[in-house]
């Protein structure tokens, strides 16, 4: 999330030195070299051919590629309606999905979700058959299992069951899995429109090459009880913030085995689009801020009067506004940069695309993503989570050229941006908060016969071979949630934790290509603890950040053993960005928690075109709590920038060891950093790692490239 990342101006020009004047103090005495050394001692080139990023297709570090489903495993194959054909901008025409949006307006039901119904049939009777064939196997492994891990009694260890990577196996796949969702065979029509979908155990959403799932419009579906909780809103009441948790995910899935979305075809969410409702009663913002009903009066059957005070964030009843309805991402700004900076509990309700918890075996391949209401994908407590050959690009241009959902830009007038685009996360794994034994989901409605033990943790993640352009975070590890028994010291994240035989990390992100966005993040939620991760071989292109660990003592906690090798970023506001002051959200009531971040190390990681780079720790006695320093622990080897003359540098409370570096690292009274080694201008960014190929255009998706053919035309 990016709801406050900027320190305030002040403390900003306090810390950052201009880096012409910084590399003279730090460099003129020594030559370029650094004192105690010759200029070639400082520098330490990997010995052999330079590392070119961005171009390896293959790892034997990794486990096998995914593969698509075969004809022969495809439980039903589903053929798009010939009314919805997707235009080259990868948007729905006006008359695929038309509603009279406004006040005492329903959408027609059959028009505006049209397939929902229908798919989530398919999946469930492929859940249903899935589950009958290999059902009993999986319950019988799990039981043996779980059984032999009570055996020995391991206080501080939870029941895990089977594991995933015996899972895996073929003896607990079904013959047939997969529910295909494919283009018209005798028409033009290739587009799907449907609300919440529940993915069950076992089962493959495979949406082929040319299709594209689209998220309807009406805020009802994804907000089915009258009672509440309430989807498409900024608030609840007068004091109480919208949440995400109170809309159904466009797709979800808990307690799953060998499940998977995949496919080259597409899944866009359309938070661009005008919200509308199946249901006259219903709450809808517009975007004049009035509302079209109050949710007390909606839970009563009735219809508010008109200027009676909006429950949903805005301001007032008023039957008689002509003007159009929010769209997702009006709510999303509204909430969280207006009134969240003014009143402190504005945030938005909006769907996110995919939530899944608990899983042995989660698989994203091949699909792309586009345009969340909220986060994309949301995987929590998954052993065998992997992410390969995805893309998300988010806003897409169909963001800028649909009457259908708006015809207009944001309620402000700004056209959308990805800085206007708020909360769109593309990856956020993480731990869940407990270990459970609970059923398989094996439908919407239906659980297997016999429960699993899932002991929380997120394990033997794999997220490579992505492409990913967003308007928040482009992978962000939350460590926000341990399962670990009470004292037992255990990390929420731990890539060390049970790694499979075929791998050699349990925690790595690979051969990515990231474009806008936040990078990748650790954080900021790491009061669970986060450990043992490795990151190499990604490029980053005009992202808004590189690579990044983010946290504050509102959600601080320790981050450690996060490696960085072979990077290349260019024209990054901020290169690198690790720091504990993230933003000011309210202590927990039990008192501060300080982030500690350390036993980083970067390697062969190079910066190309006018960035900033900041590296902070926790100073001691931070807000008067009288915490000792938490350092940042690092150590940087060939950190280089191709003009450090061009970037802006922010340090404070760093214990660093450095070697072959030429940001001008200075260690004073004022800063409070430790520096072991010295900077250097003789390092040669060309032998440090080949970034030659690293930077490629987003992959064209039909003609979905954000402003032309190619990624660059944008500029």
């Amino acid at each position: 999330m990016n709801q406050q990342h900027h320190k305030p101006a002040a403390t900003r020009a306090r810390l950052i030195l201009p880096m012409a004047a910084a590399v003279a103090a730090a460099l003129s005495a020594c030559g370029g070299g650094g004192g105690g050394g010759s200029a070639e001692s400082a520098v330490a080139y990997t010995a052999g051919a330079v590392y070119q990023v961005g171009t390896t297709t293959y790892d034997a570090n990794l486990p096998a590629e995914p593969t698509l489903p075969t004809d022969a495993q495809v439980c039903a194959t589903l053929e798009a309606s010939n009314n919805l054909v997707r235009r080259p901008d990868g948007s729905l025409p006006p008359e695929a999905d038309p509603s009279k949006a406004g006040v005492g307006v329903a959408a027609d039901a059959a028009v505006i979700n049209p397939d929902q119904a229908r798919i989530q049939a398919a999946l469930d009777a492929c859940g249903a058959a899935v589950e009958a064939e290999v059902g009993a196997k999986i319950a019988a492994a799990d039981a043996s299992a779980t059984a032999s891990q009570k055996a020995a009694a391991k206080p501080n260890v939870n029941i895990a069951g089977v594991s995933g990577e015996e899972l895996a196996k073929p003896a607990y796949k079904a013959s047939k899995f997969a529910v295909r969702l494919v283009v018209n065979s005798k028409g033009p029509g290739n587009g799907f429109i449907s609300g919440p979908l529940t993915l069950p155990s076992g089962v493959t959403l495979w949406i082929d090459k040319g299709a594209t799932l689209y998220a309807t419009r009406d805020a009802k579906a994804y907000s089915p009880n009258a009672a509440g909780p309430y989807c498409a809103n900024t608030a609840v009441s007068a004091t109480k913030a919208g949440s995400s948790s109170n809309c159904s995910p466009l797709i979800g899935g808990n307690n799953l085995v060998n499940a998977a979305v995949m496919g080259d075809g597409a899944i866009d969410s359309r938070g661009y689009a005008e919200i509308v409702t199946t249901d006259k009663l219903y709450p809808i913002m517009k975007v004049d801020q009035t509302c079209s009903n109050t949710y007390a009066a909606y839970a009563k059957g009735q219809q508010a009067a008109d200027n009676t005070p909006c429950d949903d964030g805005g301001t007032f009843v008023n039957s008689k506004s002509s003007v159009r309805n929010m769209t997702w991402w009006d709510l999303a700004y509204l909430g969280n940069m207006v009134q969240n900076g003014t009143t402190g509990y504005g945030s938005q309700s909006n769907f996110r695309m995919m939530v899944f918890n608990y899983a042995k075996n989660l698989t994203l391949y091949r699909i792309t993503l586009n345009n969340s209401a909220n986060f994309h994908v949301v995987p929590s407590g998954v052993d065998g989570l992997t992410v390969w050959g995805v893309k998300v690009q988010t806003p897409s241009l169909a963001a800028f050229a649909n009457p259908a959902g708006n015809g207009n830009p944001l309620y402000t007038g700004e056209v959308f941006t990805e800085d206007n685009v708020k909360n769109t996360d593309a990856f956020d794994p993480g731990s869940s908060s407990k270990a459970i034994s609970d059923y398989l989901g094996t439908g919407s409605s239906t659980k297997s016969a016999a429960k699993m033990s899932f002991d929380g943790y997120l394990k033997n993640f794999v997220f490579a071979y992505n492409y990913v352009s967003t308007g928040d975070d482009d992978m962000a590890f939350k460590g926000s949630q341990n399962p670990s028994p009470a004292g037992s010291g255990l990390p929420g994240i731990d890539g060390n934790r049970d790694v499979r035989s075929d791998r050699k990390y349990g925690m790595v992100v690979a051969h990515n290509h990231i474009y806008y966005g936040h990078g990748i993040s650790v954080g900021s939620e790491t009061n669970a603890g986060v450990t043992n991760i490795e990151v190499y071989d990604n490029a980053f292109s005009d992202s808004e950040e590189g690579l990044r660990i983010k946290s504050d003592y509102a959600r601080g906690g320790e981050v450690s053993n996060v490696h960085y090798k072979n990077i290349c970023v260019k024209d990054a506001l901020n290169a690198l960005l690790f720091t504990p002051y993230y933003s000011t959200k309210a202590l927990p009531a039990a008192g501060p928690l300080f982030p500690n971040f350390h036993d980083i190390t970067m390697e062969n990681v190079r910066i190309q075109g006018k960035s900033a780079v900041k590296l902070q720790g926790f100073q001691a006695n931070t807000g008067g709590f009288g915490n000792p320093q938490y350092p940042l622990g690092m150590t940087m080897t060939n950190v280089v920038a191709d003009a450090p003359d061009s970037i802006a540098l922010t340090t404070s409370d760093a214990n660093l060891t450095i070697k072959g570096v030429n940001l001008p690292l200075i260690a004073n009274a004022d800063n409070r950093n430790l520096i072991n080694g010295v900077p250097t201008k003789a390092v040669d960014p060309s032998k440090v790692v080949d970034c030659s190929r690293a930077y490629v255009d987003f992959p064209a998706i039909g003609s979905s490239n954000f402003f032309g053919s190619t990624w660059d035309s944008r500029k």
